[in-house]
């Protein structure tokens, strides 16, 4: 009870916060707009000047209006609604409030078309205007300002506009993306026509935000990936990494598993380490997000810990102005040793001043159950294959047939009632994926209400998902909101502040047997009910490799998998809120101070529920831990009685920045950018949790089981410190930056960054660690000689940088440290694990060189980007392999080097362009040749893994093993081909071996394996192509991986047997090719003999266990309208509608369930529909 009381009050707490910043935004809002007049029998010209005076509304009227010379109001600290209520009474006439701007007309006037009237306002020098494209159509949000002012105004949805002005013959600026810029200098005109001209935007006009600086393009010489968040829109419920597959170069975003939720993985030109994390660092806002992840909650068997907490996967799409990834040392070396990875910039929407508006989308979609593409028998098949194994070996152990069969040789039932009972299995046909999987439902709303006026912007934000996943039992839900106000108290002193706050809830069912797998061996004569509707008893499948008792006594009898995901239920809560607060000084000329803090805090709940009787309950049952209950070594049905696990954890992280920057342009020619900063971060991690053997779930009781049957002279070996513990760290840094840019008549560009990070859990002698960049870049299309000699040249682009970016692994330490259990051996409390220190442990060093070259022609309709990178990791972390005379094993020392070469090429090209019609195409490819120059394991291994390893001159995660050559026809033995070597290790030459009869010490002594590839793919990217015929827009996404081996599936390895022998594996579903395995001399045939005990080639890796990883895979289909804003009602800015396919197919010559995923099996990625709709107000 008060876990639920705990957790009502988070929840209470995060719903108060909302709403108190709620009604702070929009009271602080409506504060702007009380007004205070007091006016008596004068011209009502007079009343509106006064208003205007206190806020940023205007008054539109005609000379009728003018007219009217006598009116009294006395109004203190009322809104402009209520001022306009009391000038209507009082005047007769018809006020209508439109954004900021008031027209004013006789209630029984005539309709006028307002370009047509003859308008005037209360300042003597107003103008009214509308805003229109080339077509005639109204521009809406057009920007129009006061040159050398900050005074302006927004174009309504028709268009209109009020701008009041200082004096006569002001300069108006109008602005909007997507437009050429428009200047006009007024003189007595009472309207106003600007007629602006479409225009693709230049590149080097787009502004890039670095987290710690913004800077154009053309001034930034270091590799930036951008994308604008409506490039998003196309990507159906999900999270903002998964959104991103295929759209940059040199990223390569991949799916883990299809679990609703669920981050993938982000790799920014290959891997750059051997034992810490790969993700790069992600930059919310400004400031960095630190690793979400709770520090010890990683015991659940779904990994729902870095399910829930990865923080990118908080930020909703819809939320999202702009995503830059920093790709080379150039860029992202502002980082310094959180950079070797990549940085990832998200840049999410503010309020912006002079338009006010809310905003609505919501998602409903729909993701298919997966299937069945294996080749698996069917029932009829599998029972005739079952006789195969009882006629050929007579086993004790097996399928149904085999039960059966062997009951009948035993004169327990007769051979005529065990053919009956197969024949009656052979009418069921269970297709388990059906069973255990649904076409699920998801939906997911969000609502945004953002403007402001010229001295406060605000952005609200509230968004909710709901995500149910293919699997039976899964539900995932999560809430979120975020708030940003920005205050500019002068010109020089600017303030912000956000607020975002995530709430997110899984439930999975849960069992001890995975369920994918499950569906995939479970035999199909099986069935899931009686007919009855009652739970039906799965007599053979049974895991072995979790199974903990084989004595008849103890056979588990009463499995259904249904029950066990219903009755066994793990719950995740996780709550985050980030709060973000800054300050902007400009001062002197040129110089502007900035400081910036954030403060997250995270907390993940997890309860962990199994009931009694079920045979989660049964096999991981606490009392096997001693395996003393009885002779069988499992536990008695009386202890079958449930668990309860509870784990709370939390993480509290802040970093504080400041910052110095100046920036100016001397004579029009010379830009200058300099900036200093340092930052201080710390984080703090701590859990704890808590462990209950019995556990009644009907009453939420939990306890101890008796230990009666537990000598007391074995009971110290149960486990004790799964009952209960806790755990805590903390970390601390420190950086020093500095970064310095220069232009020339934004033809020549340097770049230069430097910067030092310290943390404190590197000894004193390696704490810091100086790293910088420089880069030159060179806009050749800027010089005179080619503006007049190549105009159909748009850019032209060379860039060139050298730097140094590094990373460190946090879990490896320059102390020793050790970890106690509860057991006790001749009275001294044992060690489970003992690590020996590294006090000399250096972080790990990575040196970027990039070549760019960027062109577009054509008046940008054609857009190429081609890159060089050559990186090399110095000071690599290596487990070294040491005597045990030295007192340990192994250890990690900074003993690597590794390095990444390869290509990037993006092109984007308009292949029609029309009024009506536009076409375009775009891709990204990117080349990694990875290698490990220097490590531990100088040649290849001499026995073969299952595992992919590491050795020095291949890539990192690289497969070695041998090559599969033919079945002996005479025994049925599978021979491979192996390198032999002699005494001193060199290769003589290729042999044939016999993996069935020859020793483990000879393979090693005598034979060498083959390298057979690589995990990670030398070759990744996306293409894209979008038509829009008017309003009307038709785009698509693929995403492809080439170079890459992945183990493939094999059933006797992938199945529930685990490496057991064939015989034993045949009690569960196989393969229909094994009915062909050889059988009697002569035959001919690629499937080994069966043996009777555990085959040698089952634990080593042959070529045909791995195969291609290559894909080609269409992640997003769809079509999308949006309505014309002329169409529309008055208070409807905006409607879109969208219909979206994602993970609609994937070309692969890959036999397991997704190459994307590198797994055979796990929870799997299926197609999706969505439906979108977008409506602003």
């Amino acid at each position: 009870m008060k876990n639920c009381i705990f957790k009502f009050k988070d929840l209470r707490k995060h719903r108060l916060c909302f709403f108190v910043l709620l009604i702070v935004v929009l009271s602080t809002n409506s504060a702007l707009a009380q007004i205070r007049v007091s006016i008596k029998q004068k011209p009502l010209t007079t009343v509106f000047k006064a208003i205007e005076s206190q806020s940023d509304f205007v008054f539109l009227y005609d000379k009728d209006v003018a007219r009217v010379s006598s009116v009294t109001l006395n109004c203190s600290n009322c809104s402009i609604e209520e001022i306009v209520k009391q000038l209507a009474k009082e005047t007769d006439l018809d006020f209508r409030v439109n954004d900021k701007q008031i027209l004013v007309k006789r209630k029984n006037a005539p309709k006028k078309v307002v370009e047509s009237a003859v308008l005037t306002a209360s300042t003597v020098d107003s103008l009214v205007g509308r805003v229109v494209d080339e077509h005639g159509q109204p521009i809406v949000g057009a920007t129009l300002l006061i040159k050398g002012t900050k005074i302006g105004t927004s174009s309504n949805q028709m268009g209109y506009f009020a701008l009041r002005r200082p004096e006569k013959g002001v300069m108006v600026m109008c602005n909007i993306i997507g437009y050429h810029p428009q200047e006009v200098v007024v003189a007595d005109q009472k309207m106003v026509m600007l007629r602006l001209v479409t225009k693709a935007q230049k590149i080097e006009d787009v502004v890039i935000s670095t987290g710690l600086q913004k800077r154009e393009r053309s001034k930034l010489v270091g590799n930036v990936s951008s994308i604008k968040g409506e490039d998003l829109e196309g990507a159906g419920i999900t999270t903002v990494d998964k959104a991103l597959r295929g759209k940059m170069t040199g990223v390569y975003v991949r799916s883990n598993s299809g679990r609703p939720g669920e981050a993938g993985s982000i790799v920014i030109r290959g891997s750059n380490t051997m034992t810490g994390s790969a993700e790069p660092l992600i930059i919310l806002d400004g400031m960095p997000m630190q690793n979400g992840e709770v520090a010890g909650m990683d015991k659940t068997s779904s990994n729902i810990n870095s399910l829930l907490t990865n923080g990118i996967g908080n930020i909703p799409p819809e939320d999202i102005a702009t995503i830059d990834i920093l790709r080379d040392a150039t860029a992202a070396s502002v980082y310094g040793a959180r950079a070797a990875n990549g940085v990832i910039v998200i840049t999410t929407k503010r309020g912006v001043a002079g338009k006010d508006y809310i905003n609505y989308s919501t998602k409903q979609g729909l993701t298919l159950s997966p299937k069945n593409g294996f080749d698996f028998m069917n029932s009829s098949e599998k029972l005739a294959y079952e006789r195969q194994l009882y006629n050929d070996f007579h086993p004790v152990y097996g399928g149904r047939a085999v039960q059966l069969l062997l009951q009948a040789d035993n004169g327990v039932i007769s051979r005529e009632q065990a053919d009956q009972e197969i024949a009656q299995l052979g009418q069921v046909n269970t297709d388990w994926i059906n069973v255990l999987y649904n076409l699920a439902y998801q939906q997911s709303h969000n609502v945004s209400m953002s403007g402001g006026s010229t001295k406060l912007q605000y952005n609200v934000s509230l968004n909710y998902q709901d995500a149910n996943g293919t699997l039976m039992e899964n539900k995932n839900k999560q809430g979120g909101m975020s708030v940003k106000l920005t205050r500019n108290v002068n010109d020089r002193l600017l303030i912000d502040f956000n607020l975002y706050s995530t709430i997110k809830k899984n439930v999975e069912g849960q069992s001890a047997l995975d369920p994918f797998r499950y569906a995939m061996f479970a035999n199909p004569y099986e069935k899931p009910f009686n007919t009855d509707g009652s739970y039906a008893w799965d007599k053979t499948y049974r895991d072995l490799t979790t199974d903990i008792g084989l004595s008849q006594a103890l056979n588990y009898e009463t499995l259904n998998i249904v029950k066990e995901l219903r009755e066994n239920t793990l719950s995740t809560d996780y709550n985050n809120v980030r709060g973000q607060f800054g300050v902007e000084w400009k001062f002197l000329d040129g110089f502007q101070y900035r400081g910036s803090a954030v403060l997250n805090y995270t907390n993940v709940q997890t309860m962990d529920e199994s009931r009694g009787g079920t045979y989660r309950s049964y096999a991981t049952n606490w009392l096997n831990t001693a395996r003393t209950v009885n002779s069988g070594g499992g536990i008695l049905a009386k202890y079958n009685q449930g668990f309860l696990e509870e784990n709370s954890g939390k993480t509290i992280d802040y970093t504080v920045r400041n910052t110095i920057e100046y920036n100016k342009t001397f004579q029009e020619k010379h830009y200058v950018q300099a900036f200093l900063a340092n930052e201080v971060s710390e984080r703090t991690n701590n859990r704890f949790f808590h462990y209950n053997p019995v556990y009644l779930q009907d009453y939420r009781m939990a306890g101890y089981p008796s230990w009666d049957d537990v000598p007391p002279s074995t009971s110290k070996k149960l486990a004790l410190d799964q009952l209960g513990g806790t755990y805590y760290e903390k970390d601390r840094s420190v950086s020093f930056i500095s970064s310095f840019a220069y232009a020339y008549a934004n033809r020549y560009v340097l770049n230069a960054n430097f910067r030092s990070d310290g943390v404190d859990i590197i000894g004193s002698k390696n704490q810091f660690t100086p790293l910088w960049s420089a880069g030159l870049k060179w806009n050749a299309h800027e010089e005179v000689f080619v503006k007049e000699n190549m105009s159909w040249l748009n850019r032209l682009v060379f860039s060139f940088g050298y730097g140094y970016t590094g990373s460190i692994n946090r879990t490896v330490y320059p102390f020793h440290t050790y970890k106690l259990t509860a057991l006790v051996y001749d009275d001294v409390v044992k060690a489970q694990e003992f690590v020996y220190g590294n006090p000399v442990l250096k972080w790990e060093r990575k040196r970027d060189i990039n070549y760019g070259v960027q062109f577009s022609v054509f008046n940008s309709r054609l857009n190429v980007e081609a890159n060089y990178y050559d990186n090399k990791v110095t000071d690599l972390l290596d487990k070294v392999v040491l005597p045990a005379s030295v007192g340990r094993t192994s250890s990690l020392i900074n003993a690597g080097i590794l390095s990444n070469k390869g290509w990037e090429l993006s092109a984007r090209v308009e292949a029609v362009k029309t009024t009506d019609w536009l076409w375009e195409i775009g891709g990204n490819l990117t080349t990694v040749k990875n290698n490990l120059d220097r490590v531990y394991y100088k040649k290849t291994p001499t026995i073969s893994n299952l595992a992919p390893q590491n050795v020095e001159n291949y890539a990192l995660r690289s497969w070695f093993g041998y090559k599969y050559d033919h079945i002996d026809p005479n025994n049925g033995h599978m021979m491979v081909q192996a390198q032999r070597i002699d005494a001193q290790g060199t290769v003589i030459g290729d042999e044939i071996i016999d993996l069935s009869k020859i020793s483990s010490a000879d393979l090693q002594t005598k034979y060498r394996t083959y390298y057979l590839g690589q995990q990670d793919p030398k070759l990744y990217g996306g293409f894209n192509t979008r038509v829009r015929y008017k309003n009307v827009t038709f785009a698509s996404n693929f995403v492809f991986a080439h170079g890459n081996m992945i183990k493939g599936f094999q059933d006797r390895r992938e199945g529930p047997s685990g490496m057991t022998d064939d015989i034993t594996a045949g009690r569960t579903n196989r393969l229909k090719n094994q009915i062909y395995r050889w059988r009697q001399h002569g035959d001919i045939t690629d499937i080994p003999f069966y043996s009777p005990s555990k085959s040698y080639y089952s634990e080593y890796l042959v070529d045909r266990d791995i195969e291609s990883g290559a894909y080609i895979k269409c992640t997003e289909l769809g079509v999308n309208w949006r309505a014309n804003p002329t169409n529309l009602g008055r208070f409807v800015k905006q409607l879109q509608i969208g219909l979206m396919a994602n993970n609609l197919f994937t070309i692969s010559p890959y036999s397991g369930s997704d190459p994307e995923t590198q797994m055979a099996f796990g929870y799997p990625t299926t197609p999706s529909y969505t439906f979108s709709l977008n409506i602003g107000f």
